[in-house]
């Protein structure tokens, strides 16, 4: 029998059944029984009762229950109700009361009353089912939710789906008529229309101010295996337009490439969006990442645009409009021990013109050399450039007025930049026990504006001039050099001493600006004796209820530094603007620096009984105290206060709210520290704080534990402690893709876990008020645009534009003193995000921020949804920085997201109101 199934050129097919029936004449075969089954290569046909003719190679099966099984044509089993003839040389049939499945990355559910089905051995045996009144759903309930109901239906095994015409039932209610319905069913990518974008409202405008808009109108370019491109279009009416929303024509455009074999991938965007009113932005995206070999690679995230205005006023998404427009690049590679690395950033900034850029950023790192058992080398070099470019903060100069030729009278706005380039090389060598470190910098800086400075004069405080200079410079050029001795007491106080030659004054050693001149001027240096100490002192305390015992440690960084007397000269502080008179900079140091580090720890009960458990811990608080210096000669001199900090900050974290973070920074003195006239005042500058709390945060279950009851850990997760992406502060530096087709109209997911969940995020920011009668400029919108009071409108556009100039970017600063100081406006800001469930099917999210200066909210995103088992229903309300909002409320299909129901309502807000 086995010599007789293998004998090439035939088929075997094999029969089952109770009772068997072979008609030699007609060569016919009757199957009967429970279950009478036909197999024939891969084809198995399965029934109560099936005939089957050798001559004509048709099976005829009757039962309540028919499966046909022909993994050649397709993965699922055709099902049918009553009878079904197959021939299984040519794979084809017709059968009654039909039911099978086809996948297309969701399961469709296909039954027809009447069905044929046939193979195409000219098209890769492909099969073809032809069904009338026939029903198709993706829900895989008994009593479908809902289901298509179509007169024609055809279908090519694996490949495409069509029927025609098709109304959607919701239960047993028509809600839905359409010509006709077309799946896709082939795997992989192909080119193909892209499903475009639009709402009910566009085809029936529900109110006369209605502005019609679509999107995602393209198509899809399967290049090759490696590499693919889109094309959309967005349009927005320009009926009935307004200042802030003209109506607009936006192309996108996206190729993406991925070539696994030479680790390369990427992603190129392009954008072209045209405003009615002749205004136009290009933006353009680039993602690059290549590896060339193992330790040489390259990165790109380029990002520009052309009018970051039109960039921040037409988005819905608070992301874009407070993020910056930022770009880096960096090609790393090494060369034997030492690594290389070259790169640069760009920063734009929504709805400005200034732009940040950092090129070329050069470095090399060299791992620590062994050159002979006694002696290490760890050499490194860096070079930065940094520069600002039309920075429009506020500053004096911002005009120049001019007489034209015709005797008018005009002003032109001054470019304002600055530049810093800087480069360090550092040669440590450690000979021994004996560390010997070396440090070579050079500092050079320009500001290309014009700047008011009050030059006092270098013997005597009393003489000031007030002098505009066209542009203020400075370059520092240093060395510093410390011996650090071996250590001893390694396993209690840690003390460290050692011996540096620093500088008298703070500044580099040899120094030139624009009050030398030009020329370079240069100080001296003393030798500074110093000795530390890091001692780490704890204590442990017995526990109560679910802790057996407490853990404080505290571990202070004990410094002491002396240097004697030190001499500085007049064309030395004449170079810095300052005077001998009041300086502080170059008496003896007898100073002690203090700083501190503390944390209580608890440590839990377990259960777990076995060798290697190892007991929880949590830590109660933590805090961390910067160091504070305090000089005995400065409080004999002066005989005020000795403190030389000027500014001190402390940080606070803890396990009980996980994700809680906790600073307060402290300016404490009022004027130059170097002067004696300094006056010994704290003043609080900044607050932040932030925190993520859920129902299984530590601060519940420590609560809980305490009173005694466990805390069964029914969704259990670890929770985050970093910033996420969605939080509002993370934005404002985050690098988004500005160009390309992206998730337009966001669709907001379901959370993944049940309960809810809270982050909260407060950050305070004020500035010492200044004092005396220096040049002062004030960064206040209200006293800027004071002028245009008489004009209500022009007043709220200059209010306006100056509040998104406010943000992003840094002041100007100068080696030298006496320019003018910029007040700027205090900032109080709350930010939250939060995601709960109402219900098991209920959830919402509501994401904001406050601004408590402005005493109004900046930013909403709120959403709520319900699933709907085969449906998803959401509402959303966004409302952007820029005062752009959108109301979105849709309900789509799961299995086929583009067939929705839904109503779009957006509004642009001019900046000028």
């Amino acid at each position: 029998m086995d010599a007789l199934m293998k004998r090439t050129g035939y088929s075997a097919t094999k029969y089952q059944g109770d009772v068997v029936v072979f008609n030699a004449k007609t060569r016919t075969l009757s199957l009967k029984g429970d279950k009478a089954a036909v197999n024939r290569d891969q084809t198995v046909l399965v029934g109560d009762s099936i005939t089957y003719n050798d001559s004509t190679k048709i099976m005829i099966a009757r039962g309540d229950t028919v499966i046909l099984r022909d993994p050649e044509r397709q993965t699922a089993d055709v099902i049918a109700r009553g009878e079904m003839a197959y021939n299984v040389e040519q794979h084809r049939g017709i059968v009654t009361n039909i039911s099978t499945s086809i996948e297309s990355g969701q399961t469709w559910f296909v039954a027809g009353k009447q069905a044929a089905f046939v193979s195409d051995s000219s098209r890769g045996g492909e099969t073809a089912f032809y069904a009338r009144n026939a029903s198709i759903t993706s829900c895989d309930d008994s009593i479908p939710d809902y289901h298509f109901q179509a007169k024609e239906v055809k279908m090519i095994s694996k490949n495409i789906m069509v029927a025609r015409p098709a109304v959607l039932y919701i239960g047993e209610v028509p809600v839905m008529w359409l010509p006709f319905i077309f799946q896709d069913m082939r795997s992989g990518r192909r080119s193909g229309v892209l499903t475009p974008r639009f709402g009910v409202s566009e085809l029936f405008r529900n109110s006369p101010t209605y502005r019609r808009h679509f999107e995602n109108l393209g198509y899809y370019f399967a290049i090759s295996d490696y590499m693919d491109a889109q094309l959309a279009l967005d349009w927005r009416s320009g009926a009935r337009s307004t200042d802030g929303d003209p109506g607009w024509v936006k192309l996108n455009g996206e190729m993406q490439y991925r070539w696994l074999d030479r680790f390369l991938s990427g992603r190129l965007g392009l954008s072209r969006n045209a405003l009615r009113n002749g205004s136009s932005n290009t933006a353009v995206s680039w993602a690059h990442q290549q590896s060339f070999s193992q330790n040489t690679s390259f990165s790109a995230n380029v990002n520009y645009v052309t009018n970051t205005a039109i960039q921040r006023t037409t988005t819905f998404n608070p992301s874009q409009v407070l993020a910056t427009i930022y770009s880096s690049a960096n090609y790393q590679t090494k060369i034997g021990p030492a690594a290389i690395a070259l790169g640069g950033t760009r920063t734009q900034y929504p709805g400005r013109s200034e732009v940040s850029q950092s090129f070329p950023n050069f470095g090399v790192t060299v791992p620590t050399l062994q050159i002979t058992p006694w002696l290490e080398w760890q050499p490194g070099f860096n070079f930065q450039t940094d520069q600002r470019l039309n920075i429009d903060q506020t500053g004096e100069f911002t005009y120049r007025y001019l007489v034209n030729a015709d005797g008018t009278k005009d002003s032109v706005r001054l470019k304002r930049n600055t530049r810093n380039t800087s480069s360090s090389f550092s040669t440590p060598l450690k000979i021994g026990g004996f560390s010997w470190s070396n440090s070579f910098t050079l500092n050079d800086q320009e500001q290309d504006a014009p700047a008011t400075i009050i030059v006092v004069d270098a013997n005597d405080s009393s003489i000031k001039n007030s002098r505009v200079f066209a542009k203020t410079f400075s370059t520092q050029l240093d060395w510093q050099t410390s011996i650090t001795l071996p250590s001893f007491l390694q396993g209690s106080a840690k003390i460290s001493p050692s011996v540096s030659f620093q500088n008298v004054d703070g500044h580099a050693f040899w120094l030139r600006s624009e009050q030398s001149g030009g020329k370079f001027v240069h100080q001296s240096k003393r030798a500074v004796f110093g000795l530390s100490a890091t001692p780490t002192l704890f204590a442990l305390f017995p526990g109560f209820g679910p802790i057996t015992r407490f853990r404080h440690s505290i571990t202070p960084v004990i410094s002491y530094n002396y240097a004697p007397t030190g001499d500085i000269s007049s064309e030395y502080l004449r170079a810095l603007n300052q005077s001998k008179q009041g300086y502080l900079g170059s008496i003896a140091q007898n100073r002690v620096t203090l700083g501190l580090s503390h944390v209580l720890e608890a440590k839990l009960r377990t259960t777990d009984t076995s060798s290697t458990a190892e007991p929880k811990k949590i830590k109660i608080l933590s805090m961390n105290l910067s160091p504070l210096a305090y000089n005995f000669e400065r409080a004999r001199v002066t005989h005020r206060s000795g403190f030389e900090t000027d500014h001190i900050n402390s940080d606070i974290t803890t396990d009980l709210l996980p994700g809680f973070r906790g600073s307060v920074s402290y300016s404490l003195y009022q004027g130059d520290i170097q002067s004696d006239s300094a006056r010994f005042k704290p003043f609080r500058e900044r607050i932040d704080a932030s925190f993520t709390v859920n129902a299984q945060s530590g601060i519940f279950g420590a609560l809980s534990r305490v009173f005694g009851r466990a805390v069964p850990q029914q969704n259990p997760q670890v929770e985050r402690v970093e910033k996420s992406p969605d939080d509002a502060l993370a934005n404002r530096v985050a690098s988004m893709p500005v160009a390309g087709i992206t998730s337009r109209n966001r669709e907001y997911n379901v959370p993944e876990t049940q309960g809810w969940q809270a982050t909260l995020t407060y950050s305070s920011d004020r500035q010492r008020p200044p004092t005396g009668n220096g040049n002062f400029v004030y960064d206040d919108p209200t006293i800027k645009c004071a002028p245009f009071l008489a004009n209500a409108i022009i007043y709220e556009q200059c209010r306006q534009a100056a509040l998104i100039s406010a943000g992003g970017g840094t002041g100007l600063t100068r080696t030298t003193s006496g320019g003018p100081f910029v007040i700027t406006q205090p900032r109080d800001n709350l930010r939250s995000q939060m995601s709960f469930h109402l219900t098991p099917k209920w959830s919402g999210s509501w994401g904001t921020n406050y601004d408590f200066q402005a005493k109004k909210f900046g930013s909403h995103q709120v959403s709520l949804q319900r699933e709907l088992h085969d449906w998803r229903a959401i509402f959303a309300f966004t409302q952007a920085p820029n005062g752009n909002f959108a109301f979105n409320f849709f309900i789509a299909l799961t299995a086929e997201p583009d067939l929705k129901f839904n109503y779009d309502k957006q509004t642009y807000r001019p900046i000028a109101r």
